[in-house]
């Protein structure tokens, strides 16, 4: 788990994050989609990993869906698991493409999720951090 957790991280952070694994989405949600029943605040949940900054801000944001949807290039789940998607940095569009794999406890994502089998919660995150 380098990607998470490395030698020079806190014992702690490195013993919790052995624990993980890496898992596509689609061997998550039996029926994933980027976006099922529309975008709302109440799609975000928040995981473990404590950055309610962040997804105060995804919030935000989810409160006019066609700003979530402008991020996405890719809107629907395909067999590649790859995703482009674009977000401003420093006033600038910034393509980014990640792919569907996300650490996981078991069958359960670790980190930021969304309701049902929506996964544009995890897949912004996971942008983001890219960044």
């Amino acid at each position: 788990m380098k990607s998470l957790a490395n030698e020079n991280d806190k014992a702690e952070l490195r013993e919790r994050m052995k624990d993980y694994s890496w898992k596509r989405l689609s061997n998550i949600y039996r029926d994933c989609k980027v976006f099922s029943a529309g975008i709302t605040p109440n799609d975000i949940r928040q995981g473990e990993l404590g950055n309610c900054y962040y997804l105060s801000v995804l919030s935000a944001m989810a409160e006019f869906p066609e700003r979530i949807e402008a991020c996405f290039h890719t809107k629907e789940p395909n067999s590649a698991g790859i995703y482009l998607m674009f977000l401003y940095v420093n006033g600038a569009v910034t393509p980014i493409i990640v792919d569907d794999y996300v650490p996981v406890k078991g069958d359960n994502p670790c980190f930021s999720y969304g309701k049902d089998d929506e996964i544009w919660v995890m897949l912004l995150e996971k942008a983001w951090a890219k960044l």
